[in-house]
């Protein structure tokens, strides 16, 4: 009795999955893929790139496909899209590869190629070395500023060194992507006089601080009174006399 239950069971189960498999497999076949599009179309090694499916259902039923997208014949990720009866839907992914080469991108019967060139190293180029002012007074804030930048193919480390009569003050630490330029700037303070030269890299500047200048005041002596010419003239003569003319 209960080897007979299997039995049925089992041919109730088998009888659910014949249908179900069948509705797959024709579900399948009522997907199309519409669009296929892939940016960009040329990347450098383990550079990222998006491949783009426009897919349709050309059902009578609202369906779940799985998209899978194949890359030289291999299947490298895959979706699950509902797509409406009639309706389509858009579909990404994003890729990269770690070795050059061009690449066959499939889904569906559509596909597209992508290039992989090998990558470029990081150029650092350090230009436009200023300083904003030629003479600063004591205790004046001057600042120093330079461009850097990267022209490689590949991301770049610089750590700028500001000397100052090459001694180095201050430094800072820049990251920069490719094609991508970077502003430096540093702030001094001098408190005593003199010539300083500026230095990032091989790159030079220089500003001075001058002695300051010292205000002389003159002050009249307290011990010798002033006194003004009249009483100068009137004193000349004895006996106090005012008369014009020369003492006799």
């Amino acid at each position: 009795m209960k080897k007979a239950t299997v039995a049925l069971a089992s041919l109730f189960v088998l009888a659910l999955s014949l249908p179900l498999q069948a509705c797959q497999s024709a579900s399948a076949n009522n997907f199309e893929v519409l669009v296929l599009n892939v940016t960009p179309g040329k990347v450098i090694v383990n550079e990222k790139f998006t491949v783009i499916a426009d897919v349709s259902n050309a059902s009578k039923s609202e369906a779940n496909y799985v998209v899978p997208v194949m890359v030289n014949g291999i299947a490298d990720d895959r979706k699950s899209v509902l797509i409406a009866p009639g309706k389509s839907e858009q579909v990404q992914f994003t890729l990269s590869r770690s070795n050059p080469g061009t690449y066959e991108i499939r889904v569906g019967d559509k596909s597209a190629s992508i290039e992989v060139e090998k990558s470029l190293p990081a150029i650092l180029k350090l230009y436009d070395l200023k300083v904003n002012m030629e003479q600063a007074a004591i205790g004046e804030e001057v600042v120093v500023t330079a461009i850097v930048s990267n022209t490689g193919g590949s991301p770049g480390t610089y750590v700028a060194e500001l000397k100052i009569n090459d001694t180095v003050e201050q430094a800072e630490k820049v990251i920069l992507p490719p094609g991508v330029k970077y502003n430096l700037a540093f702030r001094v303070i001098k408190n005593s006089p003199g010539a300083y030269m500026v230095a990032i890299g091989d790159l030079t500047a220089q500003f001075t601080v001058p002695e300051p200048i010292q205000t002389i005041q003159l002050m009249e002596s307290s011990d010798t009174p002033y006194i003004r010419k009249s009483q100068r003239s009137s004193s000349c003569c004895p006996g106090g006399s005012t008369t014009g003319g020369a003492c006799p």
